[in-house]
């Protein structure tokens, strides 16, 4: 078959890779530079195609390697996922290809054993491409919340998910191989292909049972999270109620003082003494920050951290009693801000340490802005500090969950995060 006839194909091919690959990602670009890098990888990825076609043999084998290594550079580069996450995105995605071009070449053999060569070849590449869409649509409807809900989360695993995916495309490329290199027999094929599908569903289903495991590790921390804020919270009412029956307990002895002073006719020491009192009072009083309880427990839970540390503490809240969030949220983006400004403050080396934060519910969008002193060697990339740990990957999680976004800047020693949801 004419090189020349195939070049459709490979072009709605290269297409298909650009549609999947854009939705599978985590974009680091504006969708216009994305389409200028999707031109230049449609560019190449059909010009190798054409050659690994024409080569055939060994030839062909390294042109595939290439067309590979060149889809996942182009993954790579479009994509703002940690490394590992990256690698099992795409060598998953690749598994998946080379399972639907097979089944769909069997199929075509199978059952059409008569149709010409290129009318075979343009039926393949059309349902494969079609079958990949269908696919992605279920996939953004229905993984893509938990997959980047994990995002940033422990590149060990990644890195171990991302090794099972390669060692099942091995074993997938392997057939591809034997089957249009090498011309095995139809019985053959179809006995190796069963094997080798049996081996992927035992192997993605100990994929998808850890990345269940995953999310299931981070709920769990972020519940810690909850009992630390509402453990705090207790602490803090139960020494503010010590403080109260002190008092009360103490008020018969004041009023004996007061009067005292009234019998030598003293109203200037009355209200000195008055005064005096009433500052002691409002010592024990449970400072509110916000009408929201979650919110007003994860602020007296830093207040009270805060302030053992010397950090002077500003929170200035303007929200409802009730927010369209679920507590877990909002104690998963607080309480990660909170913590990561603290840290901040204490690793900073500085005096005047400071954290403030600012909220406020402005139509249907929460905005949230934390600022904190922090290291003059503290570096951002991409508005988001180098070094992500989970705190970062949790906030960014309810920001993507509310169609929201997060940004860090750096200014004059002050390390600020700005977080807006669309409620």
């Amino acid at each position: 078959m004419n090189v020349w006839y195939q070049v459709p194909g490979f072009l709605l091919t290269a297409i298909c890779h650009v549609i999947v690959i854009y939705y599978m990602a985590e974009y680091a670009y504006c969708r216009k530079k994305l389409i200028g890098y999707g031109i230049v990888f449609t560019a190449g990825f059909v010009g190798m195609t054409g050659l690994g076609y024409a080569i055939r043999g060994n030839g062909g084998i390294l042109i595939y390697a290439g067309i590979v290594a060149w889809t996942f550079f182009f993954s790579c580069k479009v994509s703002k996922d940690c490394f590992p996450k990256k690698c099992f995105l795409f060598i998953t995605y690749f598994c998946l290809f080379s399972v639907i071009d097979n089944i769909v070449r069997l199929a075509a053999r199978g059952l059409f054993p008569q149709i010409p060569e290129l009318s075979e070849y343009f039926f393949r590449i059309m349902i494969r491409s079609a079958v990949l869409l269908l696919l992605l649509v279920c996939y953004k409807r229905y993984a893509v919340p938990l997959i980047r809900s994990l995002t940033g989360l422990n590149g060990r695993r990644w890195w171990n998910l991302a090794l099972i995916a390669v060692l099942f495309y091995m074993v997938q490329a392997m057939f591809s191989i034997l089957y249009v290199v090498l011309h095995v027999s139809s019985g053959e094929a179809l006995l190796s292909f069963i094997i080798i599908s049996f081996i992927m569903c035992a192997v993605y289903s100990l994929v998808f049972s850890n990345i269940s495991y995953m999310k299931k590790e981070m709920e769990g921390e972020l519940m810690r999270q909850n009992a630390e804020y509402l453990s705090n919270r207790l602490s803090i009412m139960q020494e503010a109620d010590k403080r109260n029956r002190r008092m009360r307990h103490d008020i018969r002895h004041h009023l004996e003082m007061i009067g005292e002073y009234a019998k030598t006719g003293s109203v200037s020491r009355i209200l000195s003494y008055i005064e005096e009192y009433g500052v002691k009072i409002s010592e024990t009083a449970v400072r509110q920050y916000s009408v929201n309880s979650v919110l007003n427990s994860i602020f007296s839970a830093y207040a009270g951290k805060a302030s053992e540390h010397q950090i002077d503490f500003l929170v200035k809240c303007n929200v409802p009693e009730k927010l369209p969030v679920k507590d877990v949220e909002l104690i998963a983006m607080f309480g990660n801000l909170l913590e990561n400004a603290f840290h901040g403050c204490l690793d900073s080396g500085k005096g005047n340490l400071r954290i403030e934060i600012y909220v406020r519910l402005q139509k249907n969008r929460l905005m949230i802005v934390c600022n904190n002193t922090c290291s003059d060697k503290l570096k951002l990339r991409e508005n988001l500090p180098e070094e992500k740990g989970v705190g970062i990957s949790s906030i960014l999680s309810v920001c993507r969950k509310y169609d929201g976004s997060l940004d860090y800047s750096l200014q004059d020693g002050t390390c600020s995060a700005c977080a807006v949801l669309n409620l």
